[in-house]
């Protein structure tokens, strides 16, 4: 995330903040001018807002383009795969970095099971002749890390090894319905390779449908339609993908569960018992490839067969036909090795004041398929920032009044598994600890602001972007993202009047702690025009010349991450609303209950339970929040305070089943979790959802039942507030 030092009047203050940032130290009781300082802060007294304005200031002060321009460049000169010397080049720089700002940084290891290429994948076009394919991404001139020698050639993580020939068929998005219309037009993928466009849902959804139709091997591309040159000039020319691209990414079953495959519940530790290879239920057992689309286009032009479906042409150019006829088949040969190997995440504290037993955790991952200057670093480089600004606050007398912890974490991109591992090692601690989990992964691609979070934070992450400017606009980044909201509003959808904030589904780090642990997770980033994902040209030079010419958007990224983190850590009672979890989770049943109609379905489950379970559990948030406010404002009841704080935590914590989902055990949270087939996307009430998606009445029944015993403890749980 973005942006440039802001409120700074001159340039020579600005040096001034930038190179010598110890002329500037306001004590804790020394007077500070601060825009809006007499405003109320939620969560704050009178008196404790006006401090807390005041060192919010002197945070948003510190966070500099050109420190964060350097960190990128530096934390982007090689490729550093998880696992690799250059991915712990990478983890010491982020250690020493932290330490250097005067803050506690360490390394943790696990042990995982990760896979390299042992040999270049072969994808060979048999036709009237056999013709290799390219599994390696073009040298674009002016981009200099393009030609660096370590760029591994295309790959996906946890691809299986394998060696097939097969008729090829275009499967489209590769999801269930696609195969369904293949079906209708008489094509079987069963002892076929099937050809896929990345899009609409996780590649590893991808990979497992294939599979379960029985197609032998799976190819998948990124289409012009998509992410190339219909959306707009390709690299180097524009942000778009080139034709010589192809996007790596594992291919692991997320939704099973994530991080390291051969320990799922456990952290991959010494003495932790590991499954063989073969018994990990969230690994392929077919070998996936992914290629550029200029190779898709040379082996899908040749495809006889039905003409496509409604909905599955794609952007090149000629009309798509599915295959399926022994006169193009295609030849896939994987190779790969796997081993138990080390990876690196990097924790760092400020340590709390009073309530040092309580955390606020941010986390942004630094692994990446290639040099991930979008895709993670941005990330990281914002992190990086925050780091030094609170080091720099912390030396002129700041301290939170609980614990701030700061952790970069390996192997993201292979399934989540540095923040996992650390999650499942720690989950006791987390549990009685945590109160929020902060992420950060692809931070900068743009100018345009968005977030995802809990609902019990919606009011925060805004109150937050207020006081944060955009850095081109001149206006607060939440009026820059709630015009973007209207901007992009569907025709005839009411406004809100509100800047949208997504539900979280998975594919980032916050997934162990929201769905796993039940801790109040948010999600945040500035987007744009982004064609260059998990590619070798998602680089220093994209970032420089179209995702943040001038860094200023990483700027802005640590002003808003930072802040959020302060106000958690700072406030006297946690700004934290139940009434917006109830009104959502009442809309998400709403939403489902017309789909049950729509699938007869409706008169299989209770719905008047259910509904009297949300009332009763808004009733609650709406008492709850009243003395939180109450409080606030006549202070000096720290008991009472401490007694509310604690129900504000636990609320969160009741959505836990210990039993988790249906056949996803990994998964415990009944309200938000990432569907079987949404990949990514959050699939709200989830087992509930599930089961409507596939007429299963007695399903609907019993995972409507869980959901409101789920409610039910959130609402006793608020209640133990009460006086």
């Amino acid at each position: 995330m973005p942006t440039t030092l802001i409120r700074r009047c001159s340039v020579f203050l600005l040096v001034a903040l930038m190179f010598f940032p110890g002329t500037f130290q306001p004590a804790r009781s020394q007077a500070l001018s601060v825009s809006g300082e007499s405003r109320t802060l939620d969560g704050f007294s009178a008196e404790a807002a006006m401090e807390e304005r005041r060192w919010e200031e002197r945070f948003r002060s510190l966070p500099a383009s050109g420190s964060a321009r350097e960190h990128l460049r530096h934390l982007t000169q090689e490729p550093h795969i998880a696992g690799t010397k250059e991915d712990y080049a990478t983890a010491v720089y982020v250690r020493d970095q932290l330490r250097s700002y005067g803050l506690t940084a360490d390394l943790k290891e696990y042990q995982v099971w990760l896979n390299y290429p042992n040999t270049p994948s072969v994808v060979e076009l048999i036709t009237t002749r056999r013709q290799r394919l390219s599994v390696d991404e073009a040298a674009v001139p002016g981009d200099p890390t393009s030609s660096n020698a370590k760029i591994t050639p295309l790959f996906n993580g946890y691809s299986a090894s394998g060696d097939v020939t097969a008729p090829l068929v275009y499967a489209n998005y590769g999801l269930p319905g696609d195969y369904d219309e293949l079906k209708k037009v008489g094509v079987d993928v069963k002892g076929k390779i099937v050809i896929v466009r990345y899009g609409n849902s996780f590649r590893g959804v991808k990979a497992k449908v294939a599979e379960d139709q029985g197609a032998i091997g799976c190819i998948i591309y990124s289409d012009p339609a998509d992410d190339g040159y219909m959306q707009g000039d390709v690299y180097p020319k524009g942000p778009w993908r080139p034709v010589a691209s192809g996007q790596r990414g594992s291919v692991q079953y997320l939704f099973n569960y994530p991080g390291d495959p051969l320990t799922p519940g456990k952290p991959s530790i010494e003495g932790v018992p590991r499954l063989k290879p073969e018994e990990a239920t969230d690994l392929t057992r077919i070998p996936v490839q992914p290629v550029a689309y200029d190779v898709a286009r040379t082996m899908i032009a040749p495809l006889q067969g039905p003409v496509r479906p409604r909905g599955f042409q794609g952007g090149l150019p000629f009309a798509y036909h599915v295959g399926g006829t022994n006169d193009v088949k295609v030849h896939l040969k994987t190779d790969m090795d796997y081993k138990t190997r080390t990876i690196w995440n990097v924790v760092a504290r400020v340590e709390g004041d009073q309530d040092n037993d309580r955390w606020v955790i941010l986390g942004n991952h630094r692994d990446a398929w290639v040099f991930g200057a979008v895709d993670p670093n941005s990330g990281t480089s914002a992190m990086l920032e925050v780091g030094r600004a609170f080091g720099q606050m912390v030396k002129e007398g700041w301290k939170p009044r609980r614990t701030i912890i700061l952790c970069s974490w390996d192997a993201e991109e292979y399934g989540l598994i540095g923040s996992t591992e650390w999650a499942e090692e720690n989950a006791t601690e987390l549990r009685e600890k945590a109160l929020a989990y902060l992420n950060l992964d692809a931070a900068v691609s743009g100018a345009h602001f968005g977030a995802s979070s809990v609902p019990s934070l919606w009011k925060l992450i805004r109150a937050v972007t207020r006081d944060v400017k955009d850095p081109k606009t001149g206006k607060s980044v939440y009026q820059q993202w709630q015009d973007r909201t209207r901007e992009l509003r569907p025709e005839g959808e009411l406004d809100s009047g509100e800047a949208r904030i997504g539900a979280l589904g998975s594919g980032s780090d916050y997934t162990p702690f929201l769905q796993h642990l039940g801790i109040a997770s948010t999600d945040m980033g500035f987007g744009g025009d982004y064609g260059v994902y998990h590619s070798a040209y998602d680089s220093f030079y994209w970032m420089d010349h179209f995702g943040d010419p001038g860094f200023v958007y990483h700027v802005a990224a640590a002003q808003v991450w930072g802040t959020l983190a302060m106000r958690l850590a700072e406030a006297e009672g946690l700004p934290f609303d139940y009434t917006d979890y109830a009104n959502q989770i009442r809309d998400f049943f709403t939403d489902a209950v017309k789909l049950a109609k729509r699938r007869n379905l409706s008169g299989s489950f209770d719905e008047k339970g259910m509904t009297a379970a949300v009332e009763d559990f808004a009733s609650e948030a709406a008492r709850l929040e009243k003395s939180r406010q109450e409080t606030i404002s006549k202070g000096a009841d720290t008991a009472r305070m401490k007694r509310i704080n604690e129900a504000l935590i636990a609320g969160e914590r009741a959505f836990i089943d210990p039993s988790g989902l249906r056949g996803r055990v990994w998964y415990k949270h009944q309200i938000y979790a990432p569907g079987v087939y949404t990949g990514y996307a959050a699939q709200p009430l989830t087992d509930f959802r599930q089961a409507i998606d596939e007429r299963n009445s007695a399903g609907a029944k019993a995972a409507l039942e869980k959901i409101v015993d789920a409610i039910k403890r959130a609402t006793n749980a608020l209640r133990q507030a009460r006086d």
